[in-house]
């Protein structure tokens, strides 16, 4: 992204170099303030101040420290890496990514901002369309710290498209033992791991059940 460049990326750029104290508009178009922001930020952080927002620059500002006191008038406040994010914060972020908003009735408030890498790192290895199906929503088991409620865990389609992602796991993760009757995998991704559960509920609905931690 550089000056010119527009959209929901931009927008989700903003959003992150606000919360760095750079007082700046989150409206999705990259005109000079932008431009300066990007290259205070990549100044400060020892990157080539060149206010182009590439992968690098990118990968510092979802996992460097922000300041406690937002900037002014932006609209969005994003959290730390270990945070949380609010379901527009979420959805924001997996468009940056490509990746469309979930289906059905899915909520994502309060889902953990290292869940949300993870699974934007699960795209870009595997190249598949994620179609993600369930997240923070009541009706999951909240058992274990490493729940739905507590946001860790996205439910991912298995069908369709996205057989696309269950032949990749397959086929590049670690298998492990078994978790109960459901077949489970392991693996790392962009330094987060990540539990990979083919779950079969009783009642039907198939789906992958992926922790990322």
């Amino acid at each position: 992204m550089r000056t010119g460049s527009s959209g929901s990326a931009v927008k989700a750029a903003q959003a992150q170099l606000a919360g760095y104290g750079n007082r700046i508009t989150v409206d999705g178009a990259f005109g000079p303030a932008t431009r300066n922001a990007a290259a205070a930020f990549q100044r400060s952080h020892g990157l080539a101040a060149d206010g182009i927002i590439g992968p690098n620059t990118w990968n510092r500002l979802i996992n460097g420290a922000k300041k406690s006191t937002p900037a002014k008038p932006a609209t969005t406040k994003p959290a730390p890496a270990n945070g949380k994010l609010t379901h527009r914060q979420a959805l924001t972020q997996l468009a940056a990514a490509g990746i469309k908003a979930p289906v059905g009735r899915t909520s994502l408030g309060g889902v953990r901002a290292r869940t949300i890498q993870g699974v934007i790192a699960l795209k870009k290895a595997s190249g598949c369309t994620i179609t993600i199906t369930g997240g923070t929503e009541s009706g999951h088991s909240t058992r274990g710290n490493h729940s739905h409620a507590n946001g860790y865990k996205l439910d991912l389609r298995t069908r369709d498209e996205g057989r696309c992602v269950t032949n990749w796991i397959k086929a590049t993760q670690r298998k492990g033992a078994p978790r109960g009757k459901d077949a489970r995998w392991h693996g790392t991704l962009n330094g987060i791991s990540a539990e990979y559960v083919y779950e079969i509920p009783r009642s039907g609905g198939v789906h992958w059940d992926i922790a990322f931690i």
